[in-house]
């Protein structure tokens, strides 16, 4: 079992970092690029960003007034046993929808690029395989594993980065400001849900010492502000690169930016292999905070049981498989947009409100 009791400052950074960049880095550039259409929309991840900031003081607070409780143990704290019963049930149930729709992109971009016999539930199967394995031990394995592969990750965005800088055209990012500022303010509504983990705090909190929550409103601004300057330069890049006409029409993006990279008489031509092997580590990570989140959700439901692993690994393969295909996937966007609001904003923000209002907290 797990030996980690207590997280320190870097470690939530890297979880956060980890929870957040996943599919939002290939599928936010075509989304985006067809809602603000203009060269300047890297701007809206700016935008998206200062919001997300803003939502993250309710988890801060919250955190900060019931260290040691999680979400699912603040809820019955807060609002008593019925009320926090459905909460938790509508947390749950969000985390298992984000699960599955992570996974099934994923899923699908693993047959598309990499193995395209392999039929799709071997594909789901090994991948949910590997990820309860490693929550089997709790949270302790999980935040080593995303310390492991975080420098990779980097390193893998650093390399795509310098290696796209060859096909780069100025001329494709610019002029700035020249779309209308609140066109660019809209697409703040596709960052903002890029941003995805951060809700993970509330999560991990039972791991986080009295004594730090003062710096955990630092830290969470850092892993934004840090995460949004991913996505920054990245959108530049491909703006750059591709262009936004094709950024629109383009499925996947940033693979198909690697793919553009080309060095003549060099040993290895597909760039983009390289490029999806180190981002599955980035959507394994993020696929694995919100399985382990569903599966400690059950675990608070329900009576304590081993089986609660496998429960989820169930209900998020079955999730997984029900859409036909990825346009399907893409079409269910639009309402799981919808049940994240209620799930990280307004879940949090009632119970803030209730707490303080009755005054309520494990702070001393």
């Amino acid at each position: 079992m797990s030996d980690l009791k207590q997280l320190t400052m870097l470690q939530l950074v890297v979880v956060f970092i980890s929870s957040m960049i996943g599919i939002g880095i290939i599928l936010m550039p075509r989304d985006l690029a067809k809602t603000v259409d203009s060269q300047d929309l890297w701007l809206s991840i700016i935008f998206g960003a200062i919001a997300v900031s803003v939502v993250s003081c309710i988890y801060v607070a919250l955190a900060v007034r019931y260290p040691g409780l999680t979400f699912f143990e603040m809820t019955t704290t807060i609002m008593g046993k019925i009320i926090g019963y459905v909460f938790n049930l509508l947390f749950a149930a969000y985390s298992l929808i984000v699960a599955a729709y992570i996974l099934r992109v994923t899923a699908g971009i693993i047959k598309n690029y990499l193995l395209d016999t392999t039929p799709l539930y071997v594909v789901v199967g090994t991948f949910l395989l590997v990820s309860m394995y490693l929550i089997y031990n709790g949270a302790g394995d999980i935040v080593r594993f995303f310390q492991l592969y975080f420098p990779i990750m980097l390193v893998m965005f650093i390399v795509l980065c310098l290696l796209s800088i060859k096909n780069f055209d100025i001329n494709n990012v610019r002029p700035v400001l020249q779309n209308n500022l609140l066109a660019t303010i809209s697409g703040a509504k596709i960052t903002f849900f890029s941003f995805l983990g951060m809700e993970l705090l509330l999560i991990f909190a039972k791991l986080i010492k009295k004594k730090k929550t003062k710096l955990l409103l630092v830290t969470m601004w850092t892993s934004i502000g840090l995460t949004a300057l991913i996505y920054v330069v990245f959108h530049i890049i491909s703006i750059g690169v591709l262009g936004v006409e094709e950024l629109k029409e383009i499925t996947f993006p940033t693979i198909e930016m690697a793919k553009s990279i080309e060095f003549q008489g060099f040993f290895f031509e597909r760039f983009e292999l390289i490029f999806i092997f180190g981002w599955l580590t980035t959507a394994f990570t993020s696929f694995t905070a919100y399985m382990y989140a569903l599966t400690l959700g059950l675990k608070n439901m329900f009576t304590p049981s081993r089986w609660f692993l496998p429960v989820a690994g169930v209900l998020i393969f079955a999730l997984t498989l029900f859409p036909e295909g990825l346009t399907e996937v893409f079409h269910y966007s639009t309402y799981i947009q919808l049940i994240s609001v209620a799930a990280i904003v307004v879940l949090p923000a009632l119970l803030l409100i209730v707490s303080l209002i009755r005054g309520n907290t494990y702070a001393t």
